[in-house]
């Protein structure tokens, strides 16, 4: 686990685990709640990929305008409590 948190480039921080009720059977958590990547193209963006540049390049440069990246939103809502690094890890797939 703390592995795949270093290699996001997180940040450490306290995670949670549900202990687990009836209700949830046992899990520790109920419902569900999406994770998300999103990239917003402006026209810094666009030039870089109609110049076809590198995905690092492209990459560089969208986190450079704050865009989060699958793993970090996952993170950022394990450590807010609402799910597990364990769940994140087997959804996103690193």
């Amino acid at each position: 686990m703390a592995a795949f948190v270093e290699k996001s480039g997180a940040v450490p921080v306290q995670y949670f685990r549900g202990a687990g009720c009836e209700e949830c059977r046992q899990s520790g958590y109920k419902g569900r709640i999406g994770i998300y990547e999103l990239l917003v193209l402006d026209d810094d963006l666009r030039e870089l990929i109609i110049h076809d540049h590198s995905l690092v390049a492209l990459r560089h440069a969208a986190r450079g305008k704050g865009m989060r990246t699958l793993a970090e939103d996952g993170l950022q809502k394990a450590a807010a409590g609402l799910t597990t690094v364990e769940e994140v890890m087997r959804v996103t797939a690193l």
